[in-house]
């Protein structure tokens, strides 16, 4: 169906959704432009490397797009409609749809007989829309109020925050959790606890304000940033994406070995992280799970049990978190996975990483041939190349690190805080052993 621009902007939902999509009408900023007379899709280039996915029916019209806009049509939808109306020639003709655009098409190909049941899903879908939407806005009002709460922390000076009672961080992080950012609230709780720190408490707390600014500035750009890691962002803010829609995602089918558990309380809260290492994939994985009390958790993990099983990883920039879809039994344990040969090899993993997710906190560490060394009962692990970092091992660890060492170089997994590792287990006579 042929529209004249003004027709095309007449769909926008307002003004600025409507110049943003005139600034998108250029082909140089999407890829695989295509369709036939019922349906158009393209690729938009997003500000990092990815790319959106939109497409559009034309016969109603009905948009689709994979960012993370509240606006409907978004963007690029618009930026879409405007180039097929001004260079229609510009899209290839085909009935070949990708896998993306036949999803859609299925979904919104309902027999008759079901138009019913089609409306009852339409308006719960509209209603969880419109329920997101009330959630963003008062997200960003609370990050407003975060802003200007962090500038005045730094106008002030951290000196000024010595000495203040605890009621003084418990009512920004209350405003924040009231702006449904929990994730926020909970980070501002902690502030308190980094005077314990000694001599180094302004750096950590600098640290941690320019996190918080972080998260300020992605919200800021929260419509242009790929899609999985504006999904990351929200998640860190304090939207939770359910078990129950990863259950419905395809996984990766593998034999899994664990690498590493542990355990511990925060808030009140018991946590479990479980690492687990795919051997045909090659890929890790982060089981996060959370208990409360005495409840306990639903399955049992040790380290060097192996299975088979479907996981399925939650989007993200970076994908680390991942839930058990399928447990299927165990299986015979395979080959030691390769780790790092240096220490400065696992840094470089570890950028490689933050510059796709800024937002990555606990990361995998597995070092081959490394010494535990004390060193006046602090525990560091030196490598081949006699590069070294801390290790904060649990209560009576260290020494038996550096027991099962006797000063020649063992394999070591744990976890990475950002600042030092985590010994979580190594290997002694071809088997892990769990710290």
């Amino acid at each position: 169906m042929p529209w004249s621009p003004e027709q095309a902007l007449s769909f926008a939902p307002d003004e600025a959704t409507a110049r943003k999509g005139e600034d998108l009408a250029t082909t140089r900023k999407w890829k695989n432009l295509e369709g036939n007379e019922k349906f158009i899709w393209g690729e938009c280039k997003s500000s990092g490397t990815a790319y959106y996915k939109t497409q559009i029916d034309l016969s109603a019209p009905a948009f689709k797009c994979n960012c993370l806009s509240r606006k409907f049509p978004c963007k690029h939808a618009m930026g879409l409609m405007l180039i097929f109306t001004n260079q229609s020639e510009a899209f290839r003709i085909t009935n070949d749809y990708p896998i993306w655009v036949k999803d859609w098409m299925e979904k919104r190909g309902q027999p008759v007989d079901e138009q019913a049941q089609s409306e009852a899903e339409r308006k719960k879908r509209e209603a969880r829309i419109k329920n997101r939407d009330a959630r963003l806005q008062l997200m960003t009002t609370g990050v407003e109020d975060l802003e200007l709460w962090l500038n005045d922390l730094i106008r002030q000076g951290l000196a000024s925050t010595e000495g203040q009672a605890y009621a003084y961080w418990q009512n920004i992080a209350a405003r924040m959790v009231d702006s449904k950012l929990g994730g926020v609230g909970k980070r501002i709780r902690k502030f308190p606890l980094l005077y314990s720190s000694g001599t180094e408490w302004p750096e950590r707390m600098l640290f941690e304000i320019a996190e918080l600014y972080m998260i300020v500035k992605g919200f800021e750009r929260l419509e242009d940033l790929p899609s999985k890691l504006g999904k990351e962002l929200l998640t860190i803010a304090g939207i939770n994406i359910k078990k129950e829609e990863l259950q419905s995602l395809r996984g990766i089918h593998d034999d899994w070995l664990v690498m590493g558990v542990i355990e511990g309380l925060d808030e009140n809260l018991n946590y479990r992280h479980t690492w687990i290492y795919g051997t045909n994939s090659e890929r890790i994985a982060l089981i996060l799970e959370y208990s409360f009390g005495d409840s306990g958790y639903p399955v049992t993990w040790r380290v060097g049990q192996a299975f088979n099983g479907e996981v399925v990883y939650y989007p993200s920039a970076y994908e680390l978190r991942a839930l058990v879809k399928a447990q299927k039994g165990a299986v015979a344990l395979f080959e030691e996975p390769r780790g790092n040969s240096t220490i400065d090899q696992f840094f470089e993993k570890y950028a490689r990483a933050l510059s796709r997710n800024p937002w990555v906190y606990d990361f995998p560490c597995y070092l081959e041939e490394v010494i535990p060394v004390m060193d006046k009962e602090r525990l560091f692990v030196v490598d081949r190349e006699k590069k070294y970092i801390e290790a904060l091992p649990k209560e009576g660890i260290a020494w038996k690190l550096v027991a099962l060492s006797g000063g020649q170089p063992i394999n070591i997994f744990g976890e990475w805080s950002g600042e030092y590792l985590i010994p979580l287990s190594t290997i002694v006579d071809g088997n892990f052993l769990g710290l």
